[in-house]
């Protein structure tokens, strides 16, 4: 199948991002995955705007036209507040919000230029509801969903479909399981179908775009 578009993964990780890899190029297009760990030339830290933007500029070069970014960079954090040092607090504000933000500025201009795309943010439980030892994580989660539906508004007329995704549930991998699994009676969410809803939302007509959806497993019985 022919790849003439490209689709940037920021956050690339095992679990959600292979998966989220493996079905958009099923579906056609080259899928970049960048993170801080990933193999050169794609390791990136987006927290650095002038880098962010070096890297779009290699994407111009080296890919198909940018079609969307799907934004998962984050940083999990459990901590009581009172332990929680300023520095911790902006470590994980930059890793979901000024992440996005250095990627939308980079990503916006070139979505313009081809007269449309798709920028998805991934969101979690968090982004709606905080819970105690979650003033760090959830503060930043929040921002986001709001810097998500800013970017809505502004840019819907430019034919950008913006969505932000509540991952309501801990999302299948070796490393959910070995953290969080063990003892746990709750359902997983598997990779493979949330990539597909992704897929699908990517895909969505203008007019019935969805700004923000919410994907949760369900228990069921036999």
């Amino acid at each position: 199948m022919s790849q003439d578009k490209t689709i940037l993964i920021a956050g690339m990780a095992p679990g959600l991002g292979t998966a989220l890899q493996a079905r958009f190029e099923q579906g056609g297009y080259c899928v970049v995955g960048v993170s801080r760990q990933a193999p050169s030339p794609w390791a990136v830290d987006l927290t650095d705007a002038l880098a962010t933007h070096a890297l779009f500029q290699q994407l111009d070069e080296r890919c198909p036209p940018l079609a969307g970014v799907i934004h998962n960079a984050m940083q999990f954090h459990r901590q009581a507040m009172l332990d929680t040092t300023p520095q911790t607090l902006q470590s994980v504000w930059q890793s979901m919000v000024l992440t996005a933000f250095n990627t939308a500025q980079a990503a916006i201009p070139r979505l313009q230029r081809a007269g449309g795309g798709s920028l998805i943010f991934s969101g979690a439980s968090g982004s709606l509801r905080a819970g105690p030892r979650f003033a760090a994580f959830s503060s930043a989660k929040f921002a986001l969903r709001g810097l998500a539906q800013a970017l809505a508004r502004e840019h819907n007329p430019d034919g950008i479909h913006v969505a932000h995704v509540v991952i309501d549930g801990l999302i299948r991998s070796k490393k959910t399981e070995q953290r969080f699994a063990p003892g746990r009676s709750e359902p997983l969410i598997e990779p493979d179908a949330l990539a597909e809803q992704y897929f699908q939302l990517f895909h969505q007509a203008p007019s019935v775009w969805s700004d923000e959806v919410n994907f949760r497993p369900v228990l069921t019985s036999h």
